[in-house]
């Protein structure tokens, strides 16, 4: 009979001594103890995988080592060993995650075993229902549930271990005409040839998901370079078009594929995703059959109703823009103090489009005021949202073009629009760049004079990328500064990128302005921008702009990592 590994953490002695005795008298033998009276690597020990039940004495390091499992979705079952249990502790110790407990006074043979026997039952049938629920029905490759969970791993292994890791978005061209013409039961016939063609040009690292009826996403990790990448995809895509028998006719057809490279092209799941098919419909709108790598430049057609000029009116008529925040953090404590709202284009087909490709655009033809107050619309939105969930006191900073800022009525439609939302004034942030005050500098600072009126406060943005005037820090009702990524991309390390930082957090802290650097992605960075005591950061190592519902988990993430910090 199987034998199950029983990991007993607890100080006592006689904790040890008397669940070993207990594990070892089980008829058919099918436990075997191991014990640990602490435990300085608690993810590494609870993550074992010969672990299959783990009996925990309750102790002042239960809630916390409950709540990293729960983080880590740890599979073991975590059983609590109490003294006199009530029922408030239980509930809390569930809600952390705990399957069971035993109860000291009670450490009965059976009533051990049964226990025991039930739970690692219990993990078992989960793990079936998961793999099963995980699964596309038709093909066996993942499903869109399975597809994120494996994605999300893949990239916190190439995090971790420095690698590459590709998504391949694939869609069938023409694949309706095949359902239409030969009917929905040959149509399945080629979707699952189609999905054994893709995987014989795999690699065992690689994994495949069905996304809907006619869309596939490969999984390629540790891919050393774009090259490989597409080679891979260019013999799929001959794979693909290879013909196949449909109701005893020979039938050929093709796909596109799309790809993008974490971490270059996408930093999290959802970006990643979106970078990918947007280059697949890159390939599409080409004619089909082809392979594409995401690029940060969308090609748009020059003129007629697909122009970019028709899109962009059109995107503002249907409300296509959106929100993506990215957290700024206070270096001091690693809490979330603000957000910064960045711009986003959800196009219809090509996905999220960063604002680098149509700000510009969005400027020249006037569009800027109106898709302005709709970003600050949703900031105070978010702002309210935040609120609901206890995290009130983040600031929401928004980005305003000098074409906002100059309408005679912006001062009055802000108004209106935080009396409408209710929101706090005081948590709001205009972000304003050295070029926008410098095309009328006395205008500005009149504008600005009746907003702070209303509490909203002001940073300065880009600074020192342009010809920068200090007057602009004494004259003008500025509250925090700040320095370009360009300023912090190369530090430490770069003797005049570490003067030019210094000297700009030195100068905020005699102005009594706080400092904000942006771009951040590498510890180093993190730890020169500490010691010059830089107050807060934004940039890639806490995060990047994530949509708002992410934004709690980000907070809980951050202080799971300062109790970790405290306890290490």
């Amino acid at each position: 009979m199987e034998q199950h590994k029983i990991l007993i953490i607890s100080d006592r002695d006689t904790d040890h001594t008397i669940l070993s005795a207990c594990l070892e008298r089980a008829l058919p033998l099918r436990f075997l103890p191991a014990s640990a009276d602490v435990m300085d690597r608690p993810l590494e020990a609870l993550m074992d995988p010969e672990i299959d039940a783990v009996i925990m004495a309750h102790g002042p390091q239960t809630d916390y080592l409950l709540r990293l499992a729960q983080k880590n979705d740890t599979p073991v079952p975590l059983l609590i060993l109490l003294d006199d249990p009530d029922d408030a502790t239980i509930t809390r110790l569930r809600e952390y995650g705990a399957q069971d407990y035993l109860v000291r006074s009670q450490l009965q043979d059976a009533m051990v075993h049964r226990v025991l026997d039930y739970n690692i039952q219990l993990k078992q049938a989960r793990e079936q229902i998961r793999q099963l629920s995980n699964r596309d029905t038709l093909t066996g490759a993942l499903n869109r549930i399975g597809f994120r969970a494996h994605l999300e791993r893949a990239m916190d292994r190439s995090q971790r271990y420095g690698f590459n890791t590709a998504l391949l978005y694939i869609n069938i061209d023409q694949f309706s005409n095949v359902n239409d013409h030969y009917g929905e039961a040959d149509g399945d016939v080629m979707i699952k040839s189609i999905s054994r063609r893709l995987i014989n040009k795999m690699r065992s690292t690689d994994s495949i998901a069905r996304l809907g009826g006619d869309e596939f996403a490969v999984v390629l990790e540790d891919v050393s370079s774009p090259a490989d990448v597409e080679l891979i995809a260019t013999k799929m895509l001959k794979s693909i078009s290879a013909p196949m028998i449909l109701s005893d006719q020979q039938v050929a057809i093709e796909a596109s594929i799309g790809a993008a490279i974490f971490p270059d092209d996408g930093r999290d799941f959802s970006e990643l995703v979106d970078c990918s098919r947007s280059a697949m419909q890159q390939a599409k709108s080409g004619g089909g059959g082809k392979y594409i790598r995401y690029s940060d430049q969308i090609s748009f057609d020059v003129g007629g109703p697909t122009s970019l000029a028709a899109e962009l009116r059109n995107a503002v008529r249907k409300n296509q823009f959106e929100l993506h925040y990215q957290p700024r953090v206070e270096l001091e404590t690693g809490k979330l103090i603000g957000m910064e709202a960045l711009l986003r284009w959800n196009h219809p087909e090509r996905g999220l489009v960063s604002p680098a490709e149509f700000l510009s655009a969005c400027e020249d033809m006037g569009l800027m005021k109106t898709i302005g107050y709709q970003v600050i619309q949703h900031a105070c939105g978010a702002q309210i949202w935040l609120g609901k969930r206890q995290l009130g006191d983040v600031d929401v900073a928004v980005n305003i073009a000098f074409s906002q800022i100059q309408d005679d009525r912006f001062v009055e439609i802000v108004k209106d629009i935080i009396v409408r939302s209710g929101a706090d004034a005081s948590r709001l942030e205009f972000e304003l760049t050295e070029s926008t005050i410098l095309k009328s500098p006395g205008a500005i600072k009149a504008r600005m004079d009746e907003l702070r009126e209303l509490g909203i406060s002001f940073s300065l943005d880009d600074f020192g990328t342009g010809f920068s005037q200090l007057s602009h820090l004494t004259e003008l009702p500025i509250s925090a500064l700040k320095i370009d990524a360009g300023f912090v991309r190369d530090i430490p390390g770069n003797s005049h990128q570490e003067a030019v930082c210094t000297m700009i957090i030195e100068m905020a802290h005699r102005l009594g302005i706080t400092v904000v650097a942006e771009g951040a992605e590498t510890h180093e960075q993190i730890a020169f921008l500490r010691q010059q005591h830089c107050q807060q950061v934004q940039g890639f190592y806490y995060s990047p702009a994530i949509p708002l519902q992410q934004l709690p988990r980000f907070v809980q993430d951050q202080r799971f990592k300062s109790r970790e910090k405290l306890l290490s």
